[in-house]
């Protein structure tokens, strides 16, 4: 045998193992369009593929926002896919009936037109699947679908050539490629210079292209979304009881350095984190008001009321219980991943109000401040140590103190926590870490609630739906509590949105559960409540997740569970998030008071 003859069997043999190939990769790329279609589609997202996990890591974000709107262009979407789908089931029976009937090369129906008639059919699904449904990945896939269309097509007509010959040959000359018409382009690319490269650096140059043109269009098509975007969304006031008069405090003032934000007052120093409950606004505030009022903590505290004692404390906090191992790295209480239906974080089991205090009395060196013994351990000695699990909703007239207080001897390693605090901070992402706004908890007797019609397409399309959340957030004792702890009142509104709760691919026409992500923002002055959507006009507080479910009528509660969100939901992202799938067009028709539209954003 020959050189020549033993290549070519191996050429073969290569051909038919990149068209397989090339087949499996396109059949699992058009799994993102057909998955959006199915009722489990929460399920492949959620549990098996962890899409979720793409928001953990701003450079992996931006792949679960929308690049089209949803139902851009209406009913647009959904029509194209049906089109899409018919067409396709035409082309395949017109080639499975020749096989049965072996009659050979098809060449008549939609064959008549073009050679791929099926693959037209699979652009029309795709594009209809962007139109409805277009995220980034979705985006991106459809651009690689056609790429793996192209190639697919021109290894299938190498195989029609091997197998009906001449046939083949003029029926290829006569009918257009895919795109009807395009016969006419076959002088023009005649003319065209083309690029002598092996087929390897061919193709990949041409992929490269291919996402270039798609990567440039989202960009595009984002920037026009965003300048054209209306927001619906609703307004309401929100009754958080009567208002209560500040503590006579030396004033609050909130600061960070290097990884760790603070909120001080005089001589006390509390850190917000790094466990995630004591990220939420106003949970240090509230701290720095009830310590001194701590019956519990009395004793230790009492070097801050001692004449010439220049002594100060610092507060930081961690989760409930003691953790197994009290010196080892690591970020308690961050994103786990397992909350309803793999959403969020798993809420506390002790609730979003409970943390173990570690409070520490220090010895500042000469000339030093608080926020440089922060910065710098040298500027600060640890005199003495105490650790007190505390629950801040515990009414006023109590003890915030709940369970025995731990007075550590000599040997409590109070380097060693203070080291491993502030790796915890160190290992939040850097668009994390803000300086804390100051909010006053309880000194509002009402607030501004506004739930916007976004991402759930159903609070659009149906706005009495939205209403009925609205409604029931208004009606929640636990909800408006929540608002009152946060400092919800004047400049700081609860602005809430609806995502799909556990059962909302059973039931979402019925009573579904509700997972409304609320995020605390504080307006600028001379700012409504529509300039929350200019980022210039607001800034972001802090954030938790209400758990709602419609099954439980009036008068319960409909909400059963809050879940504070710590730093690693950068608030801005998640924002960006939530809007990212509304477009232009008015899918539903506001019909009640407090409904209002805002462009642009």
């Amino acid at each position: 045998m020959t050189a020549h003859e033993s290549t070519v069997p191996r050429r073969s043999i290569l051909r038919r193992l990149g068209g397989l190939v090339l087949k499996v990769l396109g059949f699992f790329v058009i799994l993102e369009p057909v998955w959006m279609l199915l009722p489990f589609a929460g399920f492949l997202y959620g549990s098996v593929l962890q899409i979720e996990s793409l928001n953990q890591n701003p450079r992996t974000a931006w792949l679960t926002h929308f690049v089209f709107p949803v139902l851009t262009g209406g009913w647009l979407g959904p029509v194209l896919v049906a089109i899409g789908f018919l067409i396709f089931c035409v082309g395949a029976g017109q080639i499975y009936w020749s096989k049965l009937r072996r009659a050979g090369l098809v060449t008549n129906g939609l064959y008549r037109f073009v050679r791929h008639p099926q693959y037209i059919a699979l652009t029309l699904f795709g594009l209809g699947i962007l139109l409805t449904w277009g995220r980034a990945i979705t985006f991106i896939a459809f651009f690689v679908m056609m790429f793996l269309y192209y190639y697919l097509a021109k290894n299938e007509e190498q195989a029609c050539v091997r197998l009906f010959g001449e046939n083949y040959g003029r029926y290829r000359e006569r009918t257009s490629f895919i795109v009807p018409g395009d016969r006419a382009l076959r002088r023009l690319r005649g003319t065209l210079p083309t690029l002598r490269l092996a087929a390897p650096l061919r193709v990949t140059a041409a992929f490269v292209a291919t996402m270039a043109v798609c990567v440039g269009l989202m960009g595009l098509i984002d920037a026009v979304k965003v300048r054209l975007r209306r927001v619906p969304f609703l307004v309401a006031t929100v009754q958080l009881g009567p208002a209560e008069k500040p503590p006579d405090l030396p004033a609050l003032a909130a600061g960070k350095v290097g990884d760790v934000p603070f909120v001080q007052s005089e001589r006390i120093l509390v850190a917000r984190g790094p466990y995630r409950n004591a990220w939420a606004s106003g949970f240090a505030e509230t701290l720095l008001c009830r310590l001194r009022q701590s019956a519990a903590l009395k004793n230790f505290l009492g070097f801050l009321d001692e004449p010439g004692n220049h002594d100060v404390l610092f507060v930081f906090s961690g989760p409930f219980e003691q953790p197994a191992q009290p010196g080892a790295a690591g970020t308690p209480g961050m994103f786990q991943g397992g909350g309803p239906d793999g959403r969020g974080p798993a809420p506390d089991p002790h609730g979003p109000d409970r943390v173990r205090l570690i409070l520490m009395r220090c010895a500042l060196a000469d000339g030093a401040t608080m926020p440089d013994a922060l910065a710098d351990k040298s500027k600060r000695r640890i005199v003495r140590g105490c650790i007190a699990p505390v629950n801040i909703a515990r009414p006023d007239r109590e003890d915030l103190v709940e369970g025995n207080v731990a007075l550590p001897g000599p040997g409590f390693p109070g380097e060693a926590r203070w080291d491993m605090f502030l790796r915890q901070f160190a290992a939040q992402p850097t668009e994390a870490r803000q300086v804390p706004a100051v909010t006053t908890p309880g000194a509002s007797g009402t607030g501004t609630l506004v739930v916007v019609q976004a991402p759930i397409l159903r609070t659009r399309l149906d706005p009495d739906f939205a209403v009925g959340i609205r409604d029931r957030l208004l009606d929640s004792a636990m909800f408006r509590d929540r608002l009152r702890r946060s400092g919800v009142g004047g400049p700081v509104v609860a602005v809430a949105f609806p995502r799909p709760g556990p059962n909302w691919y059973r039931e979402h026409h019925g009573t579904p559960q509700v997972s409304v992500f609320v995020i605390l923002a504080r307006l600028r002055p001379g700012s409504e409540p529509g300039d929350l959507f200019y980022p210039s006009r607001r800034e972001l507080l802090g954030a938790f997740i209400a758990e709602m479910d419609f099954k439980r009528e009036r008068p319960d509660d409909a909400v059963g569970e809050v879940t504070v969100i710590g730093p690693r939901r950068d608030l801005e992202e998640r924002w960006r998030f939530f809007l990212s799938g509304v477009g232009g067009s008015d899918l539903g028709a506001p019909g009640s008071a407090g409904v209002g539209q805002v462009r642009g954003g």
